[in-house]
């Protein structure tokens, strides 16, 4: 099985509602660097995205931060200067392709109507052939349960097949994530084969 060398983690710029969002992703940002994986995030100097990262940082991780222009001078993390590298786009497009080009796998947080943005494109690109990456959710407290429902309905319904529902992988903990990437790139690695006889 090929090394999973890098991971982009989509998730929110703010804190959420409850401590317990901002300790998993600070958490799974530990577990990364303890892996040597690197991770590849939105940049951002507040929530979600900050506690990913400083997770990472404080176990000397490799952390790329990706972020456009405009945003970047409007926030101006304080972190910035800490990252291992940071790049900077003119658009959301070029960014988006750029940090999931560069990665492994995808791992999606807690957050609003940007990472839905970015889970449901990279779910089409895996579901047409075009992406091969393990697409993880790290379900914190239930977080992610009415959409895991709304997917099922969407199947029962006939507007999506049953094996769509298998390019996601819903884990509950931080500590599953990285197992889970393994698991879900072992499968990945066996479905290309075959396909190729």
């Amino acid at each position: 099985m090929s090394q999973i060398k890098s991971v982009v983690v989509f998730c929110g710029g703010a804190d959420g509602s409850k401590e317990i969002f901002t300790k998993e992703a600070y958490k799974l940002g530990q577990l990364l660097a303890d892996n040597n994986i690197k991770l590849i995030y939105g940049a951002g100097g507040s929530g979600m995205m900050r506690a990913v990262a400083e997770g990472a940082l404080s176990e000397d991780g490799y952390v790329i931060g990706s972020t456009i222009q405009s945003l970047f001078a409007i926030e101006r993390p304080d972190l910035a200067t800490r990252l291992s590298k940071m790049e900077v786009f003119q658009t959301m497009y070029e960014r988006k392709v750029s940090m999931t080009k560069q990665a492994d796998a995808v791992v999606v947080l807690p957050g609003g109507f940007g990472t839905m943005d970015e889970l449901f494109e990279l779910f089409v690109l895996r579901q047409l052939g075009i992406s091969h990456q393990p697409i993880i959710i790290l379900n914190t407290d239930e977080y992610y349960n009415t959409l895991h429902q709304w997917m099922l309905e969407m199947v029962g319904m006939g507007f999506a097949n049953p094996h769509q529902m298998k390019i996601i992988k819903f884990v509950k903990t931080a500590e599953e994530v990285v197992p889970a990437i393994r698991e879900q790139k072992k499968i990945l690695e066996q479905e290309m084969k075959c396909e190729k006889k």
